[in-house]
């Protein structure tokens, strides 16, 4: 066998097992996906004025890894005010974590399933070191 014969076969054998990896990490990616209690459309049936009342939760697989994102809606008037989309992240305690930035302060945003329903922690940290943050607990139930 000649030198060019055996490159050949070496870089079929190489192209070969990349495209396997990459379909055993996209279908281990869509098994995660499957499994995530929090994704779904999440409501604040008792949401008073300024409270969460809404939480929208997607998944996505790109390049095998899962990327998840939320949209956060509060009680306004006459209808819910969005605070945009935000990446999440899996915390070491288990809970899935997002940030929605603002100016004048951020809200961060933890979430922890419960059967049926979920536990959302909002934590409102103020940029002005005069205000002091407050964290909030709501209970949500699926669209």
């Amino acid at each position: 066998m000649k030198l060019r014969q055996a490159t050949f076969i070496c870089m079929f054998v190489y192209m070969f097992a990349l495209v396997i990896s990459a379909a055993q990490a996209q279908s281990y990616c869509e098994v995660r996906k499957s499994e995530m209690m929090e994704l779904g459309v999440w409501e604040n049936p008792q949401a008073q004025l300024k409270d969460l009342s809404r939480l929208e939760i997607e998944g996505e697989c790109l390049e095998g890894r899962l990327a998840v994102r939320a949209r956060a809606f509060t009680s306004c008037s006459p209808r819910d005010c969005k605070w945009g989309w935000a990446d999440g992240q899996r915390s070491f305690s288990g809970a899935l974590t997002f940030r929605f930035g603002g100016f004048f302060k951020s809200k961060r945003v933890e979430v922890r399933p419960m059967g049926e329903r979920i536990q959302a922690y909002v934590r409102t940290e103020n940029h002005d070191p005069t205000i002091s943050d407050i964290t909030r607990s709501y209970l949500l139930v699926r669209e």
